[in-house]
């Protein structure tokens, strides 16, 4: 399995988030409706598994970025007792039960970003020592009040519409934006030899 992140940057997108298995699927969460209009950016709309009829490219199961680049890649360290057919099937049961609005915001909203974090903790998956960094800083526009809010208090600011490092998904409140089946993973458990 491979986590992918591009960056929301100024002038290029909102940035996008999805996970490839074995080069022959892949997840991510796209807006229902596209083009985009400012307001459904700000208020929201209806999501779709892997932008399924909106965008080119995107099937049940395939997101339209899939085989391309991502601005980081990297693969998730699992934290529960699971065959590789088992992280696979998570992932699918994941992904195909997921139900939920796509918005892009300055709060903990459901987007690429929390569909893949959330993904993650649903199936028994970490980002991993180092990759926290990959999450980015936020949305680009407000990069220079976070700035100035930390040189004022002397804080470093994490984006708010992220779990902070350690913070499970499930533990932001999302309100009713979002749903989805959550297998219980199995806790590792070691023994002596």
């Amino acid at each position: 399995m491979t986590v992918k992140r591009n960056l929301p940057l100024t002038g290029r997108s909102y940035g996008h988030w999805w996970v490839e298995l074995d080069g022959t699927e892949s997840y991510g969460w796209w807006p229902a409706r596209s083009p985009l209009r400012a307001w459904d950016v700000l208020r929201g709309t209806a999501g779709v598994l892997n932008g399924e009829r909106t965008t080119d490219g995107g099937t049940p199961t395939r997101d339209p970025n899939h085989s391309l680049s991502g601005d980081y890649e990297f693969h998730p360290v699992l934290v529960v007792a699971m065959s590789d057919e088992e992280v696979r099937q998570a992932v699918r049961r994941f992904a195909l039960g997921f139900a939920g609005e796509w918005r892009w915001s300055t709060r903990p909203t459901m987007n690429c970003r929390l569909f893949q974090l959330a993904m993650l903790d649903a199936v028994g998956l970490v980002d991993g020592t180092g990759n926290y960094r990959t999450r980015g800083s936020g949305c680009p526009a407000m990069a220079p009040f976070r700035r100035l809010a930390g040189r004022v208090t002397g804080q470093r600011r994490w984006p708010k519409n992220l779990p902070r490092p350690g913070q499970r998904v499930s533990e932001v409140d999302l309100g009713d934006t979002a749903r989805c089946h959550t297998p219980s993973p199995r806790p590792l458990r070691w023994t002596a030899s």
